[in-house]
């Protein structure tokens, strides 16, 4: 069997509570199972791959979004119910990576794709999967290009239909049939869980 690792994608407070900067409307009801998938990975030693928005003042993405998730501030820092006790950040910039036996993984980004960071390919070939479970938000950007990006290089790719959240109804809909078509499975929680 293929070892596996779950892909959390921009957990973060400015996305994920109410009170933050570019709140998703129902991200906060997916908590609980997010919760529950960090808790299975903490106990089983499933790899944790997360990608976190690191933006600057300013940041030319702000055209389009209210700024949120600037680099240092509370609005950046990823919820406790998907962070793990001990993590290695990796910056968008080439850098040696050494990653840690049971360390959450968290690739920094200033764009929607996981793949933006330019070490992403390389953690992914160090972690050693071949196999993602994914999950977070929003739904039609993130989630959509790292599940696309997967599955071009090759992966089997399950998304966590009841842990992610999208921008909006119409473009979620959108975006789960776009990543079924592409090969991706669409599972819940409890399914993802009975199968570890």
């Amino acid at each position: 069997m293929a070892r596996r690792a779950f892909l959390d994608l921009d957990t973060q407070f400015d996305f994920m509570d109410p009170a933050g900067a570019l709140y998703f409307a129902g991200a906060q009801a997916t908590i609980p199972n997010l919760k529950r998938l960090i808790d299975a990975a903490r106990e089983t030693g499933i790899p944790v791959i997360s990608s976190i928005d690191a933006h600057i003042e300013n940041d030319p993405e702000f055209g389009e979004w209210p700024p949120h998730c600037v680099a240092g501030t509370p609005g950046q820092h990823k919820i406790p119910e998907t962070t793990l006790a001990d993590t290695v950040v990796i910056e968008n910039r080439p850098q040696p990576i050494d990653l840690r036996p049971g360390a959450q993984v968290q690739l920094e980004k200033r764009i929607s794709g996981l793949f933006d960071n330019v070490n992403a390919d390389v953690v992914l070939r160090k972690i050693g999967a071949h196999e993602f479970f994914v999950f977070g938000v929003a739904t039609e950007y993130g989630v959509k290009a790292a599940v696309l990006g997967l599955l071009e290089r090759g992966n089997r790719v399950g998304v966590v239909t009841d842990a992610i959240s999208a921008v909006t109804e119409e473009g979620g809909s959108a975006a789960l049939n776009a990543m079924r078509v592409a090969g991706a499975l669409l599972l819940t929680t409890d399914e993802v869980l009975a199968s570890l």
